[in-house]
């Protein structure tokens, strides 16, 4: 009788929100939802669910269909790790409340419910007609990488720094970066404002942040649930074609931006589409190491696409899931979207040819040249943004950032350089493709990879949040052992391009 009972029920609800979502959107050009089940069978139509409810780490959200474009869902020993992303960028991780799902088949079969315990994922036909959000919405990056679009709805924020307590204002604010580290240190934030330069580094006192969700929910989040607030978000504020990107992108444009597809549907890395013209390689004031002259004119020979950001410990840790790998140690400090440590040369190497089979594009080590084009930017200054280290710039040994000779930072807390790739300087050293010389003399013109038989040492290039600012500049290049890993060490990939 209630299996009966809730099947006409479903029928009855159903065919009303066929006609209020799926015909009146199909009419308008809105394509079927896709639901991947965990035995390899496939559901086409559209789900019949008006709102999807998410337990959280930090409350209870309820997302609308209209605004939901992913879900993946963890399995059954993994409670808690379901994953819904939003069409704006958003994610929140959690446990989905709904324990079955109804999917209208149409053309495709019978509709049928399905117990969300048997689907391995979802992917949603965007609705041709998105609500619009209210102007300029604040974005806050949960400290395990969520991303959440809506208000702040606290006042002013309370820091002791080097000029003692002082508020700040959120009309002048532009981000606030939050790290809650076990150092002993506090709650360290540090203060980005619209009207200057010069960012503020101190101790936030604020014992929560209170932010209202575009959806409605309220949330009191707690100083160690907040990775980054960004205000008054405004379309220059984010990377072209990445939307909210993970770390909160600082305002430079890409000029265009590539993300491949995974065999299970996720996203892989934003990569920004670089077309180079002929650069100088090398120490351009006179000033820098043996290994960094003579200085050459490189023609690289092809476009290429290289990661915005460094491999996160996110991107690497799902690969470790699917492949059996072991983690790397993150030190304590966090893993997310903090750049992933502790991989040697050839761990990263192995990881770009996974990558490259799961989305049957080419990835690589970026080799030294086309490394050091990316840093410069177009530029022929020591670092991106000029001859000196500057406030804050980036995350070094005396850099004067929130996270100076303690730790990495995550991703993107730092501008970008002109050609929107973020860490580009400082935070951690990253792998090249080349094997190390003490000159370059000799280095192919169009700047591809040097190897030799027996490679001893691999080139490491950027600098890192251990080192003092002269390792950072765009010329610098460091060594490593290629099976070597280290805390102040990671890497970011190269995409090759179609011809």
């Amino acid at each position: 009788m209630g299996a009966s009972w809730r099947g006409w029920w479903w029928l009855a609800y159903t065919g009303v929100l066929l006609i209020a979502i799926a015909g009146g959107a199909s009419a308008a050009g809105r394509d079927s939802d896709t639901m991947v089940l965990r035995n390899g069978d496939l559901h086409v139509g559209r789900v019949a669910q008006e709102t999807f409810t998410m337990e959280t780490a930090y409350g209870v959200v309820d997302v609308p269909l209209s605004h939901v474009s992913g879900l993946r869902f963890a399995r059954r020993h993994k409670a808690g790790g379901d994953e819904l992303l939003s069409v704006e960028g958003e994610r929140l991780t959690g446990r989905l409340v709904q324990e079955e799902l109804f999917v209208i088949r149409g053309v495709f079969g019978p509709s049928l419910f399905v117990d969300t315990a048997d689907i391995a994922h979802i992917e949603f036909a965007p609705f041709p007609i998105h609500p619009r959000l209210w102007g300029g919405p604040d974005v806050v990056v949960l400290a395990n990488g969520d991303r959440l679009r809506g208000r702040i709805v606290s006042g002013d924020f309370m820091v002791k720094g080097k000029q003692g307590l002082r508020l700040l204002g959120r009309g002048r604010l532009r981000f606030l970066d939050i790290d809650t580290g076990d150092d002993g240190r506090g709650v360290v934030v540090q203060a980005r404002f619209r009207d200057s330069e010069d960012p503020e580094v101190g101790t936030w006192l604020n014992p929560s942040v209170v932010f209202q969700i575009q959806y409605g929910p309220v949330l009191d989040l707690k100083a160690n649930q907040i990775g980054s607030l960004a205000f008054d978000v405004l379309p220059g504020d984010a990377v072209k074609g990445v939307r909210i990107a993970p770390s909160l992108a600082r305002g430079a444009l890409a000029r265009e931006i590539i993300r491949d597809r995974f065999t299970d549907e996720r996203h892989g890395p934003a990569m920004a589409v670089l077309r180079p013209t002929p650069f100088r390689l090398g120490d351009l004031q006179g000033d820098g190491d043996g290994d960094e002259k003579p200085s050459l004119t490189i023609t690289l020979p092809a476009p290429f696409a290289i990661g915005i950001h460094p491999v996160t410990f996110a991107a690497y840790d799902h690969y470790c899931e699917l492949t059996g790998c072991r983690p790397p140690d993150d030190q304590g400090w966090g893993r997310g979207e903090r750049p992933v440590i502790n991989v040697s040369w050839l761990e990263a190497a192995e990881y770009a040819v996974w990558l490259s089979a799961e989305t049957g594009k080419t990835y690589r080590l970026p080799t030294d040249a086309e490394w050091e084009f990316a840093a410069r930017a177009g530029t022929g200054s020591r670092f991106w943004w000029g001859n000196e280290p500057g406030i804050a710039r980036a995350n070094c040994a005396t850099c004067g950032s929130a996270w100076d000779g303690e730790k990495s930072a995550p991703v993107g807390r730092f501008p970008g350089n002109p050609f929107g790739l973020y860490d580009m300087a400082g935070n951690v050293w990253e792998w090249t493709a080349d094997c190390y010389h003490d000159s370059l003399e000799g280095a192919p013109a169009d700047g591809r990879a040097r190897d030799k038989p027996g490679c001893g040492k691999r080139v490491i290039r950027g600098g890192a949040w251990s080192f003092p600012p002269k390792e950072m500049r765009s010329a610098n290049r460091w060594r490593d052992f290629p099976s070597r890993r280290s805390d102040d060490t990671g890497f970011r990939l190269v995409r090759e391009l179609n011809p």
